[in-house]
C-alpha cells in the first residue's frame, strides 16, 4: 500500500526545492513552524485542508497539484504498477507504448 503521507511530503519537498526556497521561507508564508514542515515532508505529518491551500498558494501551484505524486513512490510500487497497465493494453495500444518506450527511452 502507498504511503499517502510520504508521497505528499516528497511532492512538497519537490515543489519547494525547485522554487528554491528553505523549510523555513516555506513556514513563514503559511504561518507555521518550520519543523512542522519538515514533519509534513518526511511524512510523519499530513496538513490540514486550510494548510493544504496555503502551502499550494505558496508554492503557486494548483492544490490538486500537490497530489500528483505517483512517479515518487517507491521502485517496487511504480514497477508493479507499469506492468497491471501494459496487462490491460489492447494489441493496438501496446504496439504503440512499445514504440514509445523504444523512441523515448532506450534511444
Amino acid at each position: 500500500m502507498k504511503d499517502i503521507k510520504k508521497l505528499f511530503g516528497l511532492k512538497i519537498k519537490e515543489i519547494r526545492k525547485k522554487k528554491l526556497m528553505t523549510q523555513a521561507q516555506l513556514a513563514e508564508m503559511v504561518s507555521v513552524d518550520d519543523k512542522h514542515i519538515s514533519c509534513i515532508e518526511s511524512g510523519k505529518n499530513f496538513p490540514s485542508a486550510i494548510l493544504i491551500s496555503k502551502l499550494a498558494e505558496a508554492l503557486g501551484v494548483e492544490p490538486k497539484d500537490l497530489f500528483e505524486f505517483y512517479y515518487l513512490d517507491e521502485p517496487d510500487n511504480l514497477t508493479e504498477d507499469i506492468i497491471k497497465m501494459l496487462n490491460n493494453l489492447n494489441e493496438e495500444e501496446l504496439r504503440l507504448t512499445h514504440k514509445y518506450i523504444r523512441t523515448f527511452i532506450l534511444k
